[in-house]
C-alpha cells in the first residue's frame, strides 16, 4: 500500500502515519519506521493541486470540499496525471506528455507505479483479480524485452535477457528499487516575473496616478476637518488621519510620495502574481494574457487604495486571483491516458533510463 500525498504535506502525513501504525491502525504494519514506504511525496502541492481539481479540467482529479480532499481515481496517480495536464497545456505533444507523466509516476511511486498501470490493464485483459497485483502477471505483460529495459536499467554488471531478465524484474517490482534512480521531470517552465515587468511598471502606474490628479479639488490648508482631507486625496491617507497636518499635503509633497512608493506596490504586485502563477500552474500563454487584463485594473486611484491598505499582499492577490480563475477556467479539458498509453509509455522511459545506465 503506498499514498501520495502533496510534496508540502509529506512530513506531517508521515508523521500521521506513524501515529496509526503505533496505534495499531494499520494493518499488517507494526513498525513506524515503515511510514516512509507507505507515504510517498508527490511532485505538486495542496494547493496547486487543489486549483487544478476544483476547476474540473482534468478527469479523474476531484476535490472534496467537505474534508479538503484532493482525489486521484486513475492508476496513474496524482503527480502522473497533474504532470501529463500541465504538460498538455503548456503545448506538449501527446507522446512527450505520456513520458513525462511516466517519469513523474515512477520518481513518485518507483515499482508500485509500474504495477499499477500495467495491473490495470491486466485487470481489463480478464487475468484473475487475485494474480492481477502479482509481480509475474506484470511482467508477463510486460514481455522479455521491456522486462530487460527494467531490470539492466539498474544492473551493476552485465545486461540480462529473456527468461532471466523476466524472473529479475519480477524480483524488483517486489521491492522498489526504481524510484530513486529516476530523476525529478522539470516542466515546460518560464521567467514568470519577465511577462509581469516587460507590461508593469512602476513608472507607468505613477503617470496614471499622476493623470489623476487634475480632477482634485483644491485642499484648503487651514480649517478643513481631518474627514474632508481624507475624502479629497481618495483615501490615501486614511490609516494615517490621526496624526497627519493638513498643511503638508501639498501636491508637490503628495506627487513626490506617490512616486518614491510606487515601485513598492509594483514589487507587492509583482510578488502575488508570481505566487498565483505556481499556485495554479500558469503557461506563459496564460501568464500574458492575465497581465494585460490586470493592466486594465491598475487604475490610479487602485494604487492609492491599496498603498492604503494594512494588508498590501492581500489586496494584490484579491486583485488578481479573480483574472487568473477567469483565465484558468478555459483551460482545455483533459483526458486522461488509457492503460495501454501509459504501457507503452512506460516502456518508451524504462528505455531511455537504460540508456542512460549504459
Amino acid at each position: 500500500m503506498q499514498i501520495e500525498v502533496p510534496s508540502d504535506m509529506y512530513d506531517s502525513a508521515v508523521k500521521a502515519m506513524e501515529n496509526r501504525i503505533k496505534n495499531g491502525e494499520v494493518p499488517g504494519v507494526n513498525d513506524p519506521t515503515k511510514a516512509k514506504d507507505i507515504v510517498k511525496k508527490g511532485s505538486f502541492t495542496y494547493q496547486q493541486a487543489k486549483n487544478i481539481a476544483r476547476f474540473g479540467t482534468v478527469e479523474s482529479i476531484t476535490f472534496d470540499a467537505v474534508n479538503g480532499a484532493i482525489i486521484a481515481t486513475s492508476a496513474m496517480g496524482l503527480s502522473a496525471t497533474l504532470t501529463f495536464a500541465t504538460a498538455i497545456w503548456n503545448g506538449e505533444d501527446f507522446d512527450i506528455a505520456l513520458k513525462n507523466a511516466s517519469y513523474a509516476g515512477l520518481r513518485v511511486g518507483g515499482t508500485t507505479f509500474v504495477t499499477a498501470v500495467l495491473a490495470g490493464q491486466l485487470s481489463k485483459a480478464g487475468l484473475n483479480s487475485a494474480l492481477v497485483g502479482s509481480s509475474e502477471a506484470v511482467i508477463s505483460l510486460m514481455g522479455p524485452k521491456a522486462s530487460a529495459m527494467l531490470v539492466n536499467a539498474f544492473r551493476s554488471g552485465g545486461n540480462i535477457y529473456g527468461a532471466a531478465a523476466m524472473k529479475s524484474a519480477a524480483k524488483m517490482l517486489r521491492g522498489n528499487a526504481i524510484t530513486g534512480a529516476v530523476s525529478v521531470v522539470v516542466l515546460s517552465s518560464f521567467d514568470v516575473a519577465n511577462i509581469f515587468r516587460g507590461r508593469i511598471s512602476g513608472a507607468q502606474l505613477f503617470k496614471n496616478v499622476a493623470n489623476t490628479a487634475p480632477t482634485t479639488p483644491p485642499i484648503p490648508v487651514v480649517g478643513t476637518a481631518i474627514g474632508g482631507v481624507v475624502g479629497a486625496v481618495g483615501g490615501i491617507l486614511g490609516s494615517f488621519a490621526g496624526g497627519a497636518a493638513a498643511g503638508k499635503v501639498s501636491g508637490a509633497v503628495l506627487d513626490e510620495f506617490i512616486e518614491d512608493d510606487a515601485n513598492k506596490m509594483v514589487k507587492v504586485i509583482e510578488e502575488a502574481f508570481t505566487q498565483l502563477a505556481e499556485d495554479y500552474l500558469l503557461t506563459k500563454q496564460e501568464a500574458e494574457k492575465i497581465v494585460d487584463k490586470l493592466k486594465e485594473k491598475l487604475t490610479g486611484k487602485t494604487l492609492k487604495d491599496m498603498f492604503a491598505s494594512s494588508q498590501r499582499m492581500k489586496f494584490a492577490r484579491n486583485l488578481i486571483e479573480p483574472v487568473v480563475e477567469q483565465e484558468v477556467k478555459k483551460r482545455k479539458k483533459i483526458k486522461i491516458p488509457t492503460d495501454v498509453d501509459m504501457s507503452r509509455g512506460l516502456r518508451v522511459v524504462l528505455e531511455e533510463l537504460s540508456d542512460q545506465a549504459g
